[in-house]
């Protein structure tokens, strides 16, 4: 390694390119967490040049290049190992203080600026050559359009403000964009800013002057002797953290690089996608949020590993895999399994409508179970037949179901799931054997509830309050549609709909108990005498009145009159915003009471034992 200390401004001085490898990620810096410090750097230096003090030069941080063999005409190229995000901003930042200085009429200085951003007079045919840095493929658009537009009113017309309909705020534009205005209002502050003695031209000097003198950055060029990849990891803490996809990315086509691999074309035919916006939305994994691609790569892992990987070990378990396991030939084979199988898991983040995998997708949103990916995705590469396919995820809905209506525990699902995956035959899956696998499983922790025991559960467990409006919302939606013939119904229902209780979930003032007698309020069970029977019906009743037989859905919500209404008041609410069909046996009721709650409990659990079915 060569280390060598340059300033701001000496980086870019003459005909070089810096070209960053298009397989890196793109330009991620913001306003608070990076271009403030920066500004703040830059400010300070500045006014000290304006004092005429002498301080040490300021470090803003370190480069590592590579320099790459250029044939003919070309201009000298480095390819940057790392370091991107801090070059990029210079380069946005220099554009921003050339079209300030044009627009204070300080044109000798705009055209050093412009010495700075582009290599003037090339021969090369290549328009690239002209950019001193060129940025990854999907930053080159933006990028360009800093450098080549020349003023903040031309660039704001290129990316204009837009407002959707009804939102409070504009979109946001692309980083870069947003960087070069940054920049821009504050270098025109502080040139513009009053003070005596002092002309534009000369704070303008003062400026260059601290870019020139002032701050500096530190390149180490590394030759072949080195591992880039090393010294990227090394580096890469004093900039934004980068993501384990990211570091995996960079180890993958340093890869392909070293076996002679294309790297643009492998990235163009299997890892464009992943910089793809949607891949970098959050999903929420366990307490935290992390990246759809983070989340992906680590449940592909454990796929193919067979094991729990953590997503802190990423990027460490997967070279281990690699380099122990060897399971490609080649780059390409990896890529290609892996895009494979990203198309898998984009189809359960963003699930299909009226498709078994996008209902099975959906259930496990609403569920919160991502622990069971890696087993799903194994489910899915076998490229079963859609009937086929379609049983066996109704069989591992059945079990999760169940086990949440039964309150049983989620908390070891990862190692359960896994031991799941690790029985699954080796080929030829079919319904019959993965029931097999379900149905081995014993214990509390890991059983497939049985229908003695789903049913005790959907009669007597207060599943309101265990599951949640969320839950029982998305349960009864499917009692709904299969409710006729054992058949989806395909009329469309409402969105939203609301949970309701028949039975009033504040039922004491008006609903009396099967006696006649007035309910007990739950802080006077505790007395004893003559009322124990009112306490053990009050008890009753409120247990009942959270379970499957007393809920149900309505296109709209209740005001608080009707909703604690007595039986006829309640009856005529909910036949008004009637939206499931179980419920149109109301019309003949003239009383609600326990009696009514379990044997409508005990309607709706025939529907759900054929929704959710057993393999005994």
């Amino acid at each position: 390694m060569q280390p060598d200390k340059e300033s701001l401004l000496d980086l870019f001085n003459g005909k070089k390119r810096y070209v960053v490898p298009l397989f890196q990620r793109q330009y991620v810096w913001t306003r608070e967490s990076q271009w403030e410090p920066l500004w703040e750097d830059i400010q300070r230096k500045f006014i000290e040049k304006l004092s005429q003090k002498d301080g040490p030069p300021h470090f803003l941080g370190a480069m590592v290049i590579e320099k790459k063999e250029v044939s003919g005409n070309e201009v000298p190229t480095h390819l940057v190992v790392d370091g991107q995000q801090r070059l990029t901003t210079f380069q946005v930042f220099l554009a921003a203080f050339r079209d300030v200085c044009d627009s204070l009429g300080q044109k000798e200085f705009s055209e050093e600026c412009e010495d700075y951003l582009v290599n003037k007079r090339t021969t090369a045919s290549s328009d690239e050559q002209r950019y001193k840095v060129w940025p990854t493929n999907l930053d080159r658009g933006q990028f360009k359009d800093v450098v080549d537009s020349k003023s903040r009113g031309e660039l704001a017309n290129r990316h204009p403000l837009v407002r959707p309909k009804y939102a409070r705020r504009p979109r946001p534009r692309p980083l870069m964009v947003e960087c070069y205005f940054y920049f821009y209002e504050q270098i025109s502050a502080l040139l513009n800013e009053e003070q005596p003695g002092l002309e534009v031209r000369e704070k303008v000097i003062r400026l260059f002057e601290a870019l020139r003198n002032s701050l500096q950055v530190v390149t180490i060029e590394i030759d072949d002797r080195d591992d880039p990849q090393v010294i990227f990891e090394t580096l890469n803490a004093r900039g934004q953290p980068l993501l384990p996809s990211d570091l995996l990315r960079n180890y993958i086509f340093l890869r392909a690089a070293q076996k002679n691999e294309s790297q643009e074309e492998l990235y163009n035919t299997y890892w464009l996608a992943f910089d793809e916006p949607f891949w970098r939305a959050e999903e929420k994994q366990g307490r935290l949020n992390r990246p759809r691609a983070d989340i992906f790569l680590q449940h592909y892992l454990s796929l193919k590993r067979r094991e729990e990987i953590s997503i802190g070990h990423l990027y460490a378990e997967y070279k281990y895999w690699i380099a122990t396991a060897r399971p490609f030939p080649t780059v390409r084979e990896e890529l290609a399994e892996m895009e494979r199988h990203r198309g898998f898991f984009r189809k359960l983040v963003e699930p299909e409508q009226n498709t078994p995998l996008g209902r099975f997708a959906h259930a496990l949103y609403v569920f919160d179970i991502r622990t069971v990916y890696p087993l799903v995705l194994a489910i899915l590469e076998r490229d079963l037949p859609s009937e086929v396919l379609a049983e066996i995820l109704t069989d591992l809905e059945s079990y999760i179901i169940r086990r949440a209506v039964c309150n049983l525990t989620t908390k070891n699902y990862n190692r359960q799931f896994l031991a799941l995956l690790n029985r699954l035959p080796a080929s030829d899956l079919t319904r019959t054997k993965f029931r097999e696998v379900l149905l081995v499983q014993q214990g509390e922790s890991s059983i497939w509830p049985r229908d003695e025991e789903f049913q005790q559960a959907w009669l007597d467990k207060p599943a309101f309050e265990t599951l949640g409006v969320a839950r029982i919302q998305w349960i009864l939606r499917q009692l709904a549609d299969h409710s006729t013939n054992n058949a989806i119904q395909t009329t469309e229902r409402p969105s939203p709909l609301y949970v309701e209780h028949i039975m009033p979930q504040d039922w004491i003032p008006v609903w009396p108990l099967p006696s006649g007698k007035p309910g007990i309020r739950w802080f006077e069970r505790s007395i004893e005498g003559e009322h124990k029977e009112q306490i053990e019906a009050s008890n009753l009743r409120d247990r009942l009145k959270h379970s499957f037989g007393n809920l149900t859905l309505i296109k709209q919500p209740l005001n608080s009159a009707i909703a604690n209404s007595d039986f006829s008041g309640k009856k005529a609410g909910l036949l008004a915003n009637l939206t499931f069909p179980p419920d149109e046996e109301l019309r003949n009721l003239s009383t609600w009471s326990e009696d009514e709650i379990k044997r409508r409990g005990s309607r709706l659990f025939g529907i759900a034992r054929r929704v959710w079915p057993h393999g005994q």
